[in-house]
């Protein structure tokens, strides 16, 4: 069978390089009979005066030239390795040397459609491109005899990828199957580009199209069942893999599987893109694309593929809605049944708790109070949302174990709130603070009005409030002015230099002994504190309950500027002593100052 492949790809070979052959023939012999078909169009015309030509540039045609230079250069290489290949005994004949000639001649086109494009678009600005027009003109009509003997050579040379062969030899396979394959595809892309071409340069290319047509329907099918057969295999090697994940020859099997639907699918997607340059439907191919692959691109994205992605997905959703709507329907009541219960469940163990708490008279703080039945109701819940996913049948495993992965994920990311959380618990076990103290703590000071594990609300005298975070409470000093049941206040009065201290004592005594509200035990102090630029400093400390602090002090403070006035006991003023000294003028002259 390999025999009879190489002698047939040998005379497809010969038949190549004969129609190129020709196509180089009538490029160089044919100038007169090109020239003479558009006089014979254009009598056909009204007669208009022609524009003038304008001549190319020496850079421009020089630029042509050397296109053209090429295009022989490749011609003869062909036609070097062609006579090779026929001299050589056909057992010597290898895939190497026919590779090569693909090769080449695909080169060849490139640049043969690259020349007659830029011929055409110099035509098209009114340049005088002669010669060049005539051999454009002959490379453009004999592409398409060209390339569909270049496909056919190529086609039967291709051999099918087959997952039943070893890991390595499939990925020689598909390697070569892939490469003939595209190879084919840029043909096909080159035919179309010299068809519109040919358009420009007024030649029928009709038959080329419906040529091209065909080729391309076939070759779409073609992918299309391919994609189909690759993207079985994953589905199936897939399934053995998670039966025998050890298995190297397998797993190296799935990734060429994989590889292939990958490739086979960006076949099909070239191949779509030129049937729409055609107009040919193309619609089923690109639901295809879209289902195996899951990505949307400008080349298979229109309304009609938009449309029956939607139909076959409502189509798909009602077969499932008929065959397992009953026991979904059901599952899912069952589902909200559960969640339902267990919330119930949470409520009322909350309320158990709260009750427990309350009558036990244990002194624990309103955050750890409120942190032990939070807890408890949403372990409860998250327990019952576990048992009611257990019963659509969703696996708790992994979906535990992702939840794992998420909280690290989320812990790194949140770290602030960690350090927040972290300091928070301090707070919580070491209660420098509770509900209802009243603080002083990062120049922050008022009563704390709600905790948290991750910030503290303070509401401040003026009605202001302040949300700390814990670590920024935890880390600094605070001070509780509330913690105690009593508190001393601490005031001074400032007396003249000449009043009589033991009387101010005795009346400051008095005062305070008169208020029921000052604690007897401790005794207050009164006592000369220290001596003034212009007052002696005496100083009263009574002790009060803490909650009757700023009312004593107020009070006090009126009822002491009020006895001392009756007292004639005075409040001195800051007093400064101001000398003047004279100095007599000179004898010299001037008045006394």
């Amino acid at each position: 069978m390999g025999i009879k492949l190489v002698r047939f790809d040998r005379i497809l070979a010969r038949h190549g390089l004969v129609h190129l052959l020709i196509a180089v023939a009538l490029l160089f012999g044919s100038a007169q009979l090109l020239q003479a078909q558009p006089a014979s169009n254009a009598a056909d015309k009204p007669i208009e005066s022609p524009k003038p030509l304008k001549p190319l540039s020496d850079e421009t045609a020089l630029m042509l030239q050397q296109k053209l230079s090429g295009l022989e250069a490749d011609i003869a290489e062909i036609r070097m390795l062609d006579q090779r290949l026929m001299k050589e005994p056909k057992d010597f004949v290898d895939e190497v040397q026919i590779a090569r000639l693909d090769r080449i001649w695909l080169t060849t086109l490139k640049n043969a459609v690259d020349f007659a494009g830029t011929v055409a678009d110099l035509r098209d600005q009114n340049y005088d491109v002669g010669p060049f027009l005539d051999k454009a003109v002959v490379f453009v009509s004999e592409l398409p005899t060209a390339v569909r003997v270049a496909v056919d050579r190529r086609s039967a040379r291709i051999v099918l990828p087959s997952s039943s062969l070893p890991a390595a030899e499939q990925a020689q396979v598909d390697e070569k199957f892939f490469t003939a394959t595209s190879a084919i595809i840029s043909s096909y892309k080159s035919l179309l580009t010299s068809i519109g071409l040919a358009k420009r340069l007024g030649i029928d290319t009709e038959a080329e199209e419906e040529f091209l047509r065909s080729k391309v329907v076939n070759a779409a099918t073609n992918a299309s069942v391919y994609l189909d057969i690759a993207q079985a295999d994953v589905t199936g090697l897939r399934a053995a893999v998670a039966v025998l994940p050890d298995d190297k020859e397998l797993a190296a099997e799935l990734k060429i599987s994989l590889l292939r639907v990958k490739r086979t699918a960006a076949l099909l997607e070239s191949i779509v893109g030129q049937m729409k340059q055609l107009n040919v439907p193309a619609a089923q191919f690109s639901q295809q694309l879209v289902t195996v692959t899951g990505a949307i691109s400008a080349n298979i994205l229109d309304i009609e593929v938009i449309s029956g992605l939607v139909s076959a997905n409502l189509e798909r959703f009602k077969e499932l809605l008929l065959e397992k709507g009953p026991n979904f329907v059901l599952q899912f009541l069952t589902f909200l049944l559960i969640v339902y219960l267990f919330f119930k469940l949470a409520g009322l163990v909350q309320r158990l708790l709260q009750r427990a708490i309350d009558k036990s008279g244990t002194d624990i703080s309103f955050l750890l109070r409120d942190m032990i039945l939070a807890s408890s109701r949403n372990l409860i819940i998250a327990l019952g949302v576990l048992i009611a996913l257990a019963q659509l049948g969703i696996s708790l495993g992994p979906l535990l174990a992702g939840l794992g992965i998420a909280g690290f994920i989320i812990g790194f990311a949140l770290q602030d709130a960690l350090a927040n959380f972290a300091s928070g618990m301090m707070i919580l076990f070491y209660r420098p603070f509770d509900v209802g103290d009243t603080i002083e703590v990062t120049s922050a000071r008022g009563k704390v009005s709600h905790m948290s594990l991750v910030n503290t609300t303070i509401l401040t005298f003026d009605n202001q409030s302040l949300v700390v975070p814990n670590n920024k409470i935890w880390q600094d000093v605070i001070k509780n002015v509330t913690a105690r049941n009593t508190r001393r206040i601490d005031m001074a009065f400032g007396i003249a230099y000449d009043q009589d201290i033991d009387a101010v004592e005795k009346l400051l005594f008095e005062l305070l002994n008169a208020d029921n509200r000052v604690l007897k035990d401790p005794e207050p102090v009164v006592k000369v504190g220290s001596f003034g630029d212009s007052s002696v400093e005496i100083l009263c400390r009574p002790w009060v309950r803490t909650d009757d602090y700023w009312e004593v002090m107020w009070d006090l403070n009126k009822k002491v500027k009020q006895a001392f006035d009756q007292a004639g006991i005075s409040i001195p003023f800051p007093q400064r002593d101001v000398h003047l000294y004279r100095h007599d003028m000179p004898a010299t002259g001037g008045a006394d100052t």
